[in-house]
């Protein structure tokens, strides 16, 4: 799969579309797709080396379907989550991290499925965060975050949805790890976003 694909997924009618964080999450939503007989199921993994070491098989459960995954959870003020798609859960975490030194407290969201979505998670976070921020390693075009944005605004058009991904142009060949950065798609460049969205939106450290 490339930096392009999600919007051509989230189009296909009836298509189950999700993203694992890692190895062992790819191994339950595999068997969650064994189990799920309603309708084709599709797992988006990037060309890359899975994070971490992904434990044997026969210890991994299968992933509830349609769930979503708490990494981290505000502890003070819950004005911006982040949204994270697939292997974009660790930079993300890292970006929370290194926010919450300098005092904002960010919620990190597993989001591994991207269709359906999470109704009941999603309608807690926009109850709590005026701020949500999607990141995703495909095109930010017609993508994860756009979809999840024209959902919010019928439904709590007061919490502004700000999508973080590969912009609309063409990229020279290189490793994925030099594209990420380029983009910044890494914890650095989604902290530094984060910051600047936090001054848009007046939040304030916790």
């Amino acid at each position: 799969m490339g930096l392009y694909d999600i919007p051509y997924l989230l189009a296909v009618p009836h298509l189950t579309v999700t993203a694992p964080k890692d190895g062992a999450e790819l191994i339950g939503l595999l068997r969650c797709a064994l189990q799920h007989g309603d309708g084709p199921f599709s797992l988006r993994y990037p060309r890359d080396k899975a994070p971490g070491e992904a434990p044997p098989a026969a210890e991994v459960a299968a992933v509830s379907y349609g769930s979503w995954e708490v990494l981290r959870a505000s502890k003070g003020k819950k004005d911006c989550a982040l949204l994270a798609v697939g292997v974009m859960c660790r930079p993300a975490l890292q970006a929370a991290e290194a926010l919450a030194a300098e005092g904002l407290d960010i919620t990190v969201v597993n989001c591994r499925f991207l269709k359906p979505i999470d109704r009941e998670l999603l309608d807690a976070l926009v109850h709590d965060h005026r701020l949500l921020v999607t990141v995703e390693d495909g095109a930010v075009v017609n993508g994860f975050g756009a979809y999840l944005a024209g959902l919010v605004q019928t439904t709590a058009p007061g919490v502004r949805v700000v999508p973080l991904g590969v912009p609309d142009r063409t990229y020279e060949h290189a490793p994925r790890a030099r594209q990420l950065e380029e983009v910044g798609l890494t914890g650095e460049g989604i902290a530094a976003r984060i910051r600047a969205f936090a001054a848009e939106e007046s939040l304030t450290p916790s």
